[in-house]
């Protein structure tokens, strides 16, 4: 190499390697170097502990939503928040209803009760879902508390398990927080809702601790649309010198919801549900560059469902009761010790029970068995490149009771991905991965007929759904300023079940179904005072054996702005989807083709919905004004369900130091 003559600093860098600087002084005679470089282990910016599901090596395709944008919304519910989402779908009756759809890349299903969820959700990593249908009690969830939000839009069966076949989303509360303050915050709106939430959090030496408690009520926007809302959660965290770290939560929730019905057929009937998690976590070193970790927790549910006290004789239904149990463990081992390459092995079972009268009598309390085991690495090829591959057994028993035959599920699934990081941030992602999702015990054993008429049963007979997705993906993390990416995917799901209308609505596997589209986001920053930040997202699904794809918006996407000025802050956007089909089960004419009925194809129109949210910060005192849906445009989620119309909300948060 040729150059001036002069001092310089000269810096050698190769990936497995410690960094060499040194000085140097060239003159016009030839210099030569000679250099010892030690080796040293990598450390990779995305390897997180949260809870029960540890380390992310290669992740996929995540997204991660931060605690100022979760506060900037100030939803009434988590299901609003995610709502927001690029990629993610969720469809109530209300925001705080007890039946939530949720769906990232159209991977779950929509008619109503939401039996086919295909997304995991997790809290601090531990798992939360509802063993009888696989949904969580979404009024059980925190919202006050949630600091991040990741959301893996990918198949993550390979590290997951079989719930996690439509990607997953993690929770994160404040149990890493390390102020000391206290939090008091109110708010109260349209159709009589208030609210009231006290959050404090502590340290002391190596211990830490953590309190929340809230309580909500409203009288909904429709006809029986109210809800009551009670939950505490505590959490202790000790951690020391030595890198142990042990933590111990606890969440309590009680929620008394109404159920609306469709507008044309009011509903009845309402639920009561005491939900309660207890989660343990232990991480620590082994030796220098291994590290283990374990996770426990012990998850209930019991629903009670019942008729109002102004039933009509003729509308009542009795009362119906859930209650389901849920506990497992899950141990990983962490090996950093080799300077190109990180590796992880680990193994999980858990173990659940329902007793529901819903399901078909003639079974006696199902009970799911699963057990799992995974390895995960990540290998640094060099020059930025990183290769990431996993592997995961799974095997799931789903036991009726009595003399009826157990089902048992096993499955392989694997994951591949080739990641390209500019300057220290991932820029390209390659990635190859399988999904696998085991029947639900509501698939598989369900005998229930709806306030509207239709008797649902599940199929004992119905196969394991399975799904293979490629990715590609691209960031543009060059300036804060300016943020974009894009990526387009393929996902190729097989033997995806679905109750098909008929007499009675019956659990089936659908032949196939391909999902193909693309999203992009972007977040602008032209001056201090002005931000902008929006997404797209596009769908296109489609049956092989030629049914309709309900409930799929094509087009989906965003637009704010963001405006700060010394007095207030402006948030105004709006949210935006293209037209959706849905299959008219309340229509009188329909055919029955095959054994098979056949309602009409209906659509539900574009809409656009905006917002507006104004606040301002005084010494330890915030307060936000929300309005929604601005325009007071009429509009359903679901066939049948009219979601509210212009509403507002206010909110005062205190600190208190």
């Amino acid at each position: 190499m040729e150059t001036a003559a002069g001092n310089y600093t000269l810096k050698i860098s190769v990936i497995g390697f410690e960094t060499d600087t040194r000085e140097i002084m060239v003159a016009d005679e030839v210099l030569e170097l000679e250099v010892h470089l030690k080796t040293t282990i990598l450390e990779f910016s995305e390897i997180q502990v949260e809870g029960l599901f540890t380390t992310r090596l290669g992740h996929e395709s995540v997204d991660v939503v931060h605690n100022e944008k979760i506060k900037s919304m100030t939803k009434e519910s988590i299901s609003d928040v995610l709502r927001t989402l690029p990629g993610v779908d969720v469809q109530f009756a209300h925001p705080n209803g007890r039946n939530v759809n949720l769906s990232i890349r159209g991977s779950s299903d929509y008619k109503p009760g939401g039996y086919n969820n295909r997304v995991l959700l997790l809290l601090d990593g531990f798992p939360i879902q509802i063993p009888n249908s696989g949904s969580p009690d979404w009024n059980s969830i925190p919202l006050e508390t949630i600091r991040r939000i990741e959301i893996n839009n990918s198949p993550a069966s390979a590290q997951y398990g079989h719930n996690s076949m439509g990607g997953v989303i993690n929770l994160i509360t404040d149990y890493k927080g390390k102020d000391k303050d206290t939090f008091l915050r109110f708010s109260g709106g349209a159709y009589s809702t208030g609210q009231t939430s006290i959050t404090h959090r502590n340290e002391k030496g190596n211990w830490a601790f953590g309190l929340n408690a809230m309580a909500r009520s409203s009288e909904g926007h429709r006809f029986n649309s109210d809800d009551k809302i009670t939950r505490t959660r505590f959490y202790v965290r000790f951690g020391n010198q030595k890198g142990r770290d042990y933590r111990l939560s606890h969440i309590l929730s009680y929620s008394d919801i109404g159920h609306p019905g469709f507008s044309s057929i009011p509903s009845f009937r309402r639920s009561q549900r005491l939900s309660q998690y207890l989660q343990g976590h232990v991480f620590y070193p082994i030796r220098n560059g291994i590290s283990m970790s374990h996770s426990i927790f012990f998850n209930t549910f019991n629903t009670h469902y019942y008729d109002r006290n102004d039933t009509p004789e003729d509308k009542k239904e009795g009362e119906r009761n859930y209650e389901d149990l849920n506990v497992g463990l899950r141990s990983e081992m962490l090996i950093t010790k080799w300077p190109r390459w990180i590796c992880m092995a680990g193994m999980d079972v858990d173990w659940s029970q329902s007793q529901v009268s819903v399901f078909n009598p003639i079974y006696d309390s199902p009970e799911q068995l699963s057990l799992g085991g995974f390895v995960q690495s990540k290998y640094s090829i060099g020059n930025g490149w990183k290769f990431g591959t996993g592997l995961r057994y799974d095997y799931r028993r789903s036991d009726p009771g009595g003399n009826f035959q157990k089902r048992v599920y096993t499955n392989w699934s694997p994951k591949v991905n080739l990641t390209y990081a500019m300057q220290g941030k991932r820029a390209f992602t390659l990635a190859y991965s399988e999904g696998f999702r085991a029947p639900s015990l509501s698939e598989l054993y369900l005998k229930h007929t709806s306030s509207y008429g239709l008797t649902l049963q599940g199929n004992p007979s119905v196969l394991p759904e399975k799904v293979q997705s490629y990715e590609i993906m691209y960031e543009h993390p060059h300036n804060d300023s300016w943020v974009w990416n894009v990526s387009v995917f393929h996902n190729r799901y097989e033997n995806m079940i679905d109750f098909v209308y008929n007499v009675p609505v019956l659990a089936i596997n659908r032949e196939g179904v391909t999902g193909m589209g693309g999203e992009c986001q972007f977040k602008w920053k032209p001056m201090d005072a002005l931000a902008f930040n929006g997404s797209y997202a596009y769908l296109n699904m489609s049956d092989r054996g030629g049914d309709p794809v309900l409930y799929r918006s094509r087009h989906r996407g965003q637009l704010y702005a963001d405006f700060s000025s010394g007095i207030l802050n402006v948030r105004l956007g709006a949210q935006a989807w293209s037209e959706q089909t849905y299959e008219d089960f309340l229509s009188h004419d329909y055919e029955s083709i095959d054994g098979k009925i056949v309602f009409p194809i209906r659509k539900l129109p574009a809409r656009m919905i905006p917002e507006i949210i104004i606040s301002r910060e005084m010494s330890s005192f915030k307060g936000s004004l929300r309005i929604s849906n601005l325009l007071d445009t009429q509009y359903e989620l679901i066939q049948d369900f009219p979601m509210p119309g212009r509403s507002w909300q206010f909110t005062l948060t205190k600190t208190v130091s």
